[in-house]
């Protein structure tokens, strides 16, 4: 599931190191997933054109799996009161990315998102993956670095981070779902518990991810109407 776009939200007016450590962290992810967007963007040309589309994921994934684990220190942050997310809500977004890249991708990309087939499903959602989470990250980490930088965030980057996970979020979901659920017969093969677990998650995702995506959207109707208030 997405990170919601409180994760990183410093409380009003930090100052001194916590203003520089929160604006540190929030470039160095921009950053990293930045990278991970253009990167596995400008491999796309080449590897569609020459059907080596698994190759892909054999080139990006340690990028991916190093930066979205950065994720961690989220909780932290929300733990000692950094940020205002709640720890549970963001513990929980945290898990979910943890679990695909660490408890999918890292065991079984190599079968289910590398891996030559005739459908090539497992590497289209790790694109799909890819480009949900960095786009939505690009937005989220950007929003929030221009802000601790003391600048206003232009008003087109502030209708990026309120609207894009309207599509983003879709696509992110379907793909980890996807990647799960390709992921069912390896973990089978490890222990049938691991199976079960992850169909359990799948079970969890689908009205998990309704309610998210519901909240997100009446989240971002309140921010909104507080905007045009303030204005």
């Amino acid at each position: 599931m997405a990170l919601t776009s409180q994760a990183s939200a410093p409380r009003s007016g930090p100052s001194g190191l916590t203003r520089v450590y929160l604006f540190a962290y929030n470039a160095f992810n921009l950053l990293l997933w930045g990278s991970c967007v253009v990167y596995t963007a400008s491999l796309l040309p080449d590897h569609l054109l020459s059907d080596r589309l698994p190759a892909i994921f054999n080139l990006t994934s340690q990028l991916l799996l190093a930066t979205q684990s950065l994720a961690l220190l989220e909780v932290l942050h929300s733990v000692v009161g950094l940020v205002r997310a709640p720890f549970l809500t963001t513990a929980m977004q945290v898990a979910s990315r943890l679990l695909v890249v660490w408890g999918i991708l890292a065991p079984f990309g190599g079968d289910i998102a590398g891996a030559e087939s005739t459908t090539q499903l497992g590497d289209y959602a790790y694109l799909g993956c890819v480009g949900a989470w960095g786009i939505t990250e690009v937005i989220r980490y950007g929003f929030f670095a221009i802000t601790l930088s003391g600048n206003s965030v232009p008003a087109w980057w502030t209708w990026l981070r309120y609207n894009t996970f309207y599509v983003l979020y879709p696509i992110g979901i379907t793909s980890e779902c996807t990647l799960i659920f390709q992921a069912l017969r390896p973990a089978a093969e490890i222990n049938p518990l691991f199976q079960y677990f992850l169909i359990a998650v799948l079970v969890i995702y689908v009205p998990g991810s309704y309610v998210l995506y519901t909240h997100m959207i009446a989240q971002r109707r309140k921010v909104l109407r507080g905007k045009k208030r303030a204005d």
